[in-house]
């Protein structure tokens, strides 16, 4: 049976690695995710992981010229989760489906800290 896969959409702003620290590029980050996973705590927790991956994935740089290897701009990565467990979040809700607490705490959390940069 193929799962159901949704993507949802989250604008960060990059640092780039090699340019001054002032400059910032937006970037739009599709993440993927299966919605009956969310149902239950075990599920969202492998959806929370894959988000975290994702986030990562996207906010990491090649290196630079001189042998530095990939890095990890870990603030874009937070942003990114962060963004990505509202918005689903809230799609859920708007669907009427029933969250997983264990997601919806982290949603909840994500939505406070954000809320403060």
């Amino acid at each position: 049976m193929m799962k159901q896969m949704i993507a949802a959409a989250a604008l960060v702003a990059v640092v780039p690695f090699a340019a001054s620290a002032e400059v910032s590029t937006p970037i739009t980050v599709d993440i993927s995710y299966d919605h009956d996973l969310l149902a239950s705590d075990s599920g969202a927790e492998l959806v929370l992981s894959d988000i975290r991956s994702q986030a990562r994935s996207a906010c990491t740089s090649s290196g630079s010229k001189f042998g530095r290897g990939p890095v990890v701009d870990r603030a874009c990565a937070d942003d990114v989760m962060a963004q990505a467990a509202v918005k689903i979040l809230q799609e859920r809700e708007e669907m009427g489906l029933t969250t997983a607490p264990k997601f919806a705490r982290l949603a909840s959390v994500e939505t406070a800290s954000y809320e403060q940069r």
